[in-house]
């Protein structure tokens, strides 16, 4: 399918210009705003230009006058004309400091592999590094990536956004978040839509998702059934945090929906978040943009069933693959249940499973 025309069959998917460029025709680096950042030079050509009257007048008055009408030392005037003198104007310009290779000790392979991921994953060069560490590919510091993008054509500005307080529970279990994403539509193969929602739940401690389903309605029912599930499988927690929409919470006071009353039965204290502050819920908030920006804006889904079982790859790929810059770059299951990372290259990633091979033959002829 032409990647145009994707959009079109889904009414509410979110179009993301001007943020990053996804799939076929991604073809560059600088990806925030669309191209890389100009440089100016004027300050260069200003220098340039006033070599060139220094250059001038000692042909007219000779060095001594030269340099007392511009005050420039006689090692400069004599060193600018013996520039100008083997390559004419060209030869005053500033010759670039920087070395042919941002660091000889780094393999050419390395720099190949780095700008490979960051075409296809739209990592910023911290994630690239430790992925590469921990995967057993290569040890190489953000700093270094950070240059190499930058020499590449790919530096961009970006604005630090304001982060609301920072909390975190001490294990896991103690405090549960529940958050309804929607409404999704699922494009149908035989043509219409499916308006659908997303539930989600995640631990607190380790940001590991207990549970990921798609509803196509907004009842309490069918989620508590799930809810209830999730409890069996992973034992239940202490508290449960919820926004205050529906099914959650009721408008009138003191009034427990089904979920409340549920809630309550099982001896979960239910909490709320607080009015105007997304922060408070913001475990799974953060869950839902990795969700979004992964998952939900890239594909299209024939039918519920493909949809599901998209999302339950995720979950996987999530929980015990993808590693996590809150957490000092561990999975969330390495953190939950002590599952450990044994992870090399890129089979388990999605996005770069494909390039498997080549990174073996890359790595066995370095």
């Amino acid at each position: 399918m032409p990647p145009k025309a994707q959009h079109a069959y889904d009414p509410k998917r979110r179009t993301r210009r001007h943020h990053y460029q996804a799939g076929p025709g991604f073809l560059f680096l600088a990806t925030q705003g669309g191209r890389p950042p100009q440089t100016s030079s004027t300050s260069s050509l200003t220098r340039v230009r006033e070599r060139m009257r220094v250059v001038r007048l000692a042909r007219e008055d000779g060095a001594a006058g030269a340099c007392r009408q511009t005050g420039c030392s006689r090692a400069s005037l004599y060193r600018w004309l013996a520039a100008y003198d083997a390559k004419g104007v060209a030869g005053l310009q500033d010759a670039s400091r920087r070395p042919n290779r941002l660091q000889p000790a780094v393999p050419a392979w390395v720099e190949r592999v780095v700008i490979t991921v960051r075409l296809l994953t739209y990592w910023n060069s911290k994630r690239i590094a430790a992925e590469m560490d921990r995967r057993c590919i290569y040890r190489v510091g953000h700093d270094y990536i950070d240059r190499l993008l930058a020499a590449k054509g790919c530096a961009r500005g970006s604005v630090t956004r304001e982060r609301g307080p920072r909390y975190e529970r001490g294990r896991p279990n103690e405090l549960w978040h529940i958050d309804i994403k929607g409404p999704f539509f699922i494009h149908l193969a035989g043509g219409g839509y499916v308006k659908t929602w997303i539930v989600g739940l995640v631990d607190d401690h380790s940001r590991f998702v207990i549970g990921l389903r798609i509803h196509t309605d907004y009842q309490a029912a069918p989620i508590l059934r799930w809810l209830e599930d999730c409890f069996e499988l992973c034992g239940q927690p202490l508290e449960l945090m919820s926004d205050n929409g529906q099914p959650f919470v009721t408008w009138i006071p003191h009034v427990l929906t089904r979920f409340g009353k549920r809630l309550e039965e099982l001896h979960v204290n239910h909490l709320r978040t607080q009015v105007n502050s997304p922060w408070t819920n913001g475990k799974i908030e953060a869950f839902w943009l990795v969700l979004q920006a992964e998952i939900l804006d890239r594909q299209l889904f024939a039918d519920i069933t493909d949809a599901e079982t998209a999302l339950a790859s995720f979950l996987t790929y999530y929980n015990y693959h993808r590693l996590s810059g809150t957490l000092g770059w561990i999975t969330p299951g390495e953190r939950y249940d002590g599952t450990p990372f044994i992870d090399r290259g890129f089979s388990h990633i999605p996005a770069l499973a494909h390039l498997q091979p080549w990174l073996d033959d890359l790595m066995r002829v370095a």
